[in-house]
């Protein structure tokens, strides 16, 4: 009987100490790691709760990061957007350092005394001796060749590889200085000069942007150079989702009026036929063909009231766009606002579900660190009890 009571003690202290390497090995693990267990199963009940609250954090990663990148691309564009602004209030304070009086011309004014009316001395001026551009005149010009180069290069701006203002379309260069719209300008204004067209077709030929409405020389997109999806309305609209219901419209396209209106201007502005004011007698001599051609008009009045019409034209268009460019600037702060409300609620219930995620799986090492050392020390003494008991006899006894 002792040999048996005495081999079942021996059984139950190796069964003993196996639990408590097992519980060590155990506790070790979750000192390195900081969690429970390495595997689901070994959560128990808790296992799907674990499993699903890691997969809605997947989900809101994605939004999240679908929300960065998007604002990312928003905050080129709306830098971009305000740049061409910027460029545009230049622009407009050129104009109203431009006085709308005289032929801003050098030379003299150039009369005319009818002979059929030689009891009369009339003394008409009908043009000037030069063609060159006074100093007013020639910096509005030299600043609007300065700011259609850079703020054709604003339409082109780009996210990394992506351009910003070409809609869906972001691999395909918006706008392209192919110098059709700078001919297209040179002939619209020898035409008007010439008398082939009137001030009001010129003035229809700026505004208009498609020869649908029998317009054959309205300044189309594709005459300025725009690429051929936004020529064609084709670009696509760019969409950030931001949640599982929800889509946010975040597009601007190049083409848009207030950007048009302003690259046209600005072609108008710098192109080489736009001067002189007035026709041109080197000689001073009139009538006869002018040396070159100012605006519609027989007298300087006249020419100097066709320019100004088409000067206003063009002031008008830069001060309405510039007002719309407020608009599209709102409208993608509005949009900013509404992702990153969007953003500040995906990181919270983020927060919570990991939150619940560490609850479950994660353990508090201290708690951990002590238990491992208790379990140790008691370890350790089995061993050196174990020992012992092996070693005594009956010897000892006797």
């Amino acid at each position: 009987m002792t040999g048996i009571s005495t081999l079942g003690q021996a059984l139950r202290q190796i069964e003993n100490i196996k639990n408590q390497q097992t519980t060590l090995s155990d506790l070790s693990t979750q000192l390195a790691t900081g969690k429970k267990t390495r595997n689901f199963s070994g959560l128990g009940t808790d296992a799907l709760s674990s499993i699903r609250s890691r997969s809605d954090i997947i989900s809101l990663d994605a939004y999240i990061s679908n929300i960065g990148k998007a604002d990312t691309r928003l905050k080129t564009m709306l830098s971009a957007i305000e740049e061409f602004q910027a460029q545009g209030n230049n622009l407009a304070d050129g104009f109203v350092g431009f006085i709308q009086q005289g032929t801003h011309q050098l030379g003299d004014i150039v009369t005319y005394d009818d002979p059929a009316t030689p009891f009369v001395h009339e003394e008409t001026a009908v043009g000037m001796t030069t063609s060159t551009p006074d100093d007013e005149l020639q910096g509005l010009i030299n600043l609007s060749k300065k700011l259609y180069d850079y703020m054709t290069n604003l339409i082109n701006t780009k996210d990394g590889d992506r351009y910003v203002l070409g809609g869906a379309d972001t691999l395909t260069q918006p706008l392209n200085d192919t110098g059709t719209l700078d001919a297209a300008v040179s002939t619209l204004l020898t035409s008007w000069k010439n008398g082939t067209i009137t001030t009001d077709q010129l003035l229809a030929d700026i505004k208009d942007r498609t020869t649908a409405n029998g317009n054959p020389d309205a300044l189309t997109d594709s005459v300025i150079g725009y690429s051929a999806t936004l020529s064609a309305g084709n670009a696509g609209r760019v969409f950030v989702r931001v949640d599982d219901n929800s889509e946010l419209d975040y597009t601007v396209h190049g083409n848009e009026d207030p950007f048009r209106d302003i690259i046209v201007a600005l072609s108008f502005l710098k192109n080489e036929n736009l001067p002189p004011i007035a026709d041109t007698y080197e000689d001073g001599v009139f009538p006869g063909t002018p040396d070159a051609q100012g605006a519609p008009g027989y007298t300087l009045d006249q020419q100097q009231q066709s320019f100004y019409t088409l000067y206003n034209q063009l002031t008008s268009m830069v001060t309405k766009a510039l007002d719309q460019i407020d608009n599209v600037r709102f409208d993608l702060e509005s949009v900013r606002a509404s992702m990153n409300e969007s953003k500040n609620f995906h990181v919270d219930q983020k927060n919570l579900f990991q939150s619940i995620v560490s609850d479950i799986e994660d353990v508090d090492t201290n708690e951990v660190a002590l238990k491992l050392n208790t379990l140790q020390v008691q370890l350790e003494a089995t061993f050196r009890v174990t020992a012992l008991v092996s070693q005594l006899t009956l010897v000892n006894f006797i």
